[in-house]
């Protein structure tokens, strides 16, 4: 009986040495920047786009990543010096990641503004996209 103990105990240490040594050839065990950056589509709106005010704006992205998102960042925001309308945080563990919503635009003044875009994968690999549209 202690044979069956001591072998199963063997077992489960090969077995745990083995995953840690797979993990170890796929990723190297680091989680540093490996140039490979997430890639970001903004669907809508489209550059310089005019949207009413009334309407609100859709704002309708596709990011895809190799090694998963640990957040995309969102901002709206106008001409220099003014607080932005938009700023939020989505974190997520996903390799793909849709996401599509109405922005209230009720109250926002006539003008310019950008949508930035920013996605983090959990390597830290970082990237950035804009687009810019006229509320009128």
């Amino acid at each position: 009986m202690m044979n069956i103990k001591t072998m199963l105990s063997s077992l489960a240490v090969v077995g745990a040495l083995a995953l840690t040594a797979c993990e170890d050839l796929f990723e190297n065990g680091s989680l540093k920047p490996d140039g490979s950056n997430p890639s970001i589509t903004i669907n809508n709106p489209a550059n310089n786009q005019v949207v009413a005010a009334t309407q609100g704006l859709r704002v309708n992205i596709t990011a895809v990543d190799k090694d998963a998102f640990k957040e995309i960042g969102f901002l709206v925001e106008g001409g220099a010096g003014e607080a932005p309308l938009v700023r939020f945080q989505k974190a997520t563990d996903n390799r793909v990641l849709e996401f599509d919503t109405l922005v209230s635009l009720t109250g926002v003044a006539p003008g310019t503004y950008t949508l930035s875009i920013n996605a983090t994968d959990k390597r830290t690999n970082v990237t950035q996209k804009q687009v810019s549209f006229t509320v009128k």
